[in-house]
């Protein structure tokens, strides 16, 4: 298949890997969220390179999963502040016609229909994370700050969370000195772009491995 179809739509991530995790194709898309280069630099290299360990080992154990058994997967991912939705499927090898590989697709997890409300697979939730922009803000000031992306005003948010009016506000003080945001605007666009409404239900994961609670 010529990748370059594919890797050419500007919203669209790819990323191949073999067996092993290596990298044998990465568009840029894909290599701005995860490869920090350009993407000719992030090709040879093992995922478990691009990532910190836990993280390369989660998602390389996914791909060889579907090598494995050929059936396709679908995952959601957070990463450099992004909210992801993976799609994961056996391909031909372009370099090693021997063995298979797993092609990766990526958009913003909004841009699709979750598959498992109508009955599909349900997608795998990866645990090992990257908040990007939001590293370091607590449970509950990513609560409120998903709701502000909701366009909720501090006393919605405070009757949503059964919390102080006060409470709310100085959560969102919090959070315009942690992002380095200016308007509420911007808080709104960085809860959209990391998928925060729907972790709220699901509690938020951490970097390192456990869930957080509120």
């Amino acid at each position: 298949m010529e990748w370059s179809l594919i890797a050419s739509d500007g919203g669209v991530g790819v990323l191949i890997l073999d067996g092993q995790g290596r990298v044998l194709f990465i568009n840029s898309v894909a290599a701005a969220v995860y490869a920090k280069r350009p993407a000719r630099e992030a090709v040879g290299l093992r995922l478990g390179d691009l990532l910190p360990q836990a993280a390369g080992v989660e998602r390389t154990e996914l791909a060889k999963r579907v090598i494995s058994d050929g059936a396709a997967a679908t995952a959601h991912d957070l990463w450099n502040g992004w909210a992801l939705r993976w799609t994961v499927r056996r391909v031909a090898n372009p370099a090693d016609a021997q063995n298979p590989a797993a092609v990766i697709v990526m958009c913003h997890e909004g841009a699709l229909p979750d598959d498992s409300e109508a009955g599909g697979p349900v997608p795998t939730e990866f645990k090992h994370v990257d908040f990007g922009p939001l590293t370091g803000l607590t449970a509950s000031e990513l609560k409120v700050m998903a709701l502000i992306g909701e366009g909720m005003s501090n006393a919605e948010i405070a009757n949503k969370l059964h919390r102080a009016v006060k409470t709310v506000e100085s959560h969102r003080a919090a959070l315009t000195e942690k992002t380095g945001s200016t308007s509420r605007v911007q808080l709104g666009i960085m809860a959209r772009r990391a998928g925060l409404l729907r972790r709220v239900s699901l509690d938020f994961p951490s970097q390192t491995g456990p869930r957080v609670g509120v």
